[in-house]
């Protein structure tokens, strides 16, 4: 998740038109609530013992599992965003996870898709991003991102070698997998400008679904949930075989 942060950050720091990756979703008040109130929300995962046995998802089921053009509503197409290895740091114990779902990286997953789109005349940013953990790896990734959702309110890092403030509010995107949680982190660049980024996860079994989405406007905000459920639901689907 190179995630829409990096060029969103730089978006940012040139107080330019907010057009994407702002890393932290956006689907709250300032862009209509993506799922907030919904009643599906994130459920408890498999007891440890249970993600332990679980069998790392093979690059086929992975692929398998990652959004196409075709499974996206009109308007879609496919893009590439640069590669970034940034980790961040935040200043907040309890908002770590958050800020390590921000990282393209995460540590001890094993990345078998990694696909970029944009929509709304380019200003729309989404990447879906399919992993497999050994071990218990997935349900204690997914697990922390649901822990630090209901904790952390917001963080202090740094971006692009500059100071950053960010904002988290915790999500209830479509469940999805057998545990979920969404979150949305943004940044104000002052005035009426913003960047949000909405991020759900979910897990099946040893793996991961990572959707970040960007809406180019707060109005866009809307289709996130929409977004989410049809990542979340694919790679359900290639992760059972």
């Amino acid at each position: 998740m190179r995630t829409r942060t990096r060029r969103g950050v730089a978006v940012a720091l040139t107080v330019s038109a907010l057009t994407f990756t702002a890393a932290c979703g956006g689907s709250s008040d300032k862009g209509g609530d993506s799922g907030k109130d919904k009643a599906a929300g994130s459920s408890a995962g498999k007891p440890a013992d249970k993600a332990a046995e679980a069998t790392p998802l093979t690059a086929a089921q992975m692929k398998a599992g990652a959004l196409t053009v075709a499974d996206l509503p009109k308007g879609w197409t496919v893009t590439k965003n640069p590669a970034d290895a940034s980790a961040y740091k935040a200043d907040k114990a309890e908002c770590q996870p958050i800020a390590d779902l921000l990282a393209k990286n995460v540590s001890g997953a094993t990345v078998g898709a990694d696909v970029d789109f944009s929509g709304g005349n380019g200003a729309d940013q989404l990447t879906h991003q399919i992993m497999t953990f050994p071990g218990t790896g997935a349900a204690d990734f997914v697990s922390s991102v649901g822990t630090a959702a209901e904790k952390c309110t917001g963080f202090k890092t740094a971006m692009e070698g500059v100071p950053a403030e960010l904002k988290v509010e915790k999500l209830t995107p479509p469940k999805t997998g057998e545990e979920s949680h969404g979150v949305r982190v943004s940044m104000d660049l002052g005035g009426a400008m913003e960047f949000a980024l909405h991020v759900a996860v979910s897990r099946q079994g040893a793996g991961v679904s990572r959707v970040v989405y960007l809406p180019g406007l707060p109005a866009s905000a809307k289709n996130f949930d929409d977004l989410a459920k049809r990542g979340g639901e694919k790679f359900v689907k290639a992760a059972q075989g």
